[in-house]
């Protein structure tokens, strides 16, 4: 690893089953998946953070079920509004918690995705393609950007996937993916990292158009792991962790990036739910709204520029074209 970071063993956390999978953090607690591949449920558990540096340094007491989620992967995150995505191997599923509880799977085949999904990921914003939604196929050792539209209840519906990526040479059943914080120390340029199973390592890419990674900037960053697993950045103190499913299940915190200036994927409090349709568009678009906002509202398109921007006075419903504008961004 470059200089300036450390590697810390954060060790195992009681009461969760193995094999290790996949975790989000909160400022105080953290999810995490236990039992992935075979039965499975999705797991809450104490952080216990240094006073002074905020560094995540133990679990505080033992991991509680939060929801079943059988067959969970190394991917798992909650949008901002509350919607708990999760990866389901070997179906290659994406298995969908509402805001209100209902649950749902949906087979990603038929959108592009090779047999079976391993990881997912929000694109943050500030990088290429912000806002997307990354997949990477375990088997195939290929990633994706998945057009998706989000309904107003919470649920997630997609569309064919627009680009992809093979990392198979370099890192073999990608099983987490996460985006290092812009301005770290080493990574001059917009990078992610991903957990390889396959080859026992967390390597680095630069990322490229769609938020998925340039091949030929591949760096190791972790070697000689059993069974990397899961990917997150630490909203806190921008801290990578990821666990090692086989490997002891241990969760592995890396410190020495930037703090993140946003994390897409996490679950927001007071905002007016939404949705856009139709997702992608080259013509109208229509944003539906649970409640009349006022404001200005900016559509991107997949490679993150802006093509739309309008300001909205107390509407419940939005139409219009970005198709010139679209033409004009590309």
């Amino acid at each position: 690893m470059a200089a300036g970071y450390t590697l810390t063993n954060l060790g195992s956390v009681e009461q969760l089953p193995s094999q290790y999978g996949g975790a989000r953090t909160r400022i105080s607690r953290i999810r995490h998946t236990g039992g992935t591949n075979s039965g499975g449920g999705l797991y809450t558990v104490g952080l216990i953070r240094d006073p002074e540096t905020k560094h995540i340094t133990g679990f505080d007491g033992s991991a509680v079920l939060y929801v079943a989620a059988p067959n969970n992967d190394g991917g798992i995150l909650f949008d901002q509004y509350g919607t708990l995505l999760f990866t389901r191997y070997s179906m290659n599923e994406l298995g969908q918690v509402l805001p209100d509880n209902t649950y749902i799977t949906i087979s990603l085949t038929e959108f592009g995705v090779s047999s079976s999904v391993g990881a997912l990921a929000f694109v943050p914003a500030g990088y290429p393609g912000a806002g997307g939604l990354v997949f990477s196929s375990y088997n195939a050792g290929i990633m994706y950007n998945v057009p998706y539209t989000r309904e107003v209840s919470g649920l997630y519906s997609f569309s064919t996937k627009v680009a992809e990526v093979s990392v198979i040479s370099d890192a073999a059943g990608p099983e987490g993916i996460a985006y290092i914080p812009a301005g770290s120390a080493a990574f001059p340029n917009l990078s992610m990292a991903i957990s390889s199973y396959g080859t026992g390592t967390v390597v680095v890419y630069e990322v490229g158009e769609y938020g998925l990674p340039v091949p030929g900037t591949v760096r190791q960053m972790v070697t000689g792991l059993t069974g990397a697993e899961g990917a997150l950045i630490d909203p806190v103190t921008g801290d990578f962790l990821f666990s090692t499913f086989g490997g002891g299940n241990k969760v592995i915190r890396i410190s020495g990036f930037e703090k993140p200036s946003s994390i897409f994927d996490s679950p927001a409090e007071n905002h007016a739910g939404f949705s856009i349709f139709p997702n992608p568009t080259e013509g109208y678009v229509k944003l539906d709204f649970v409640k009349p906002v006022s404001g200005m509202v900016s559509v991107s398109n997949t490679y993150g520029a802006k093509v739309l921007e309008q300001e909205l006075s107390n509407e419940s419903h939005y139409r219009t074209s970005t198709c010139h504008r679209f033409l004009q961004e590309i």
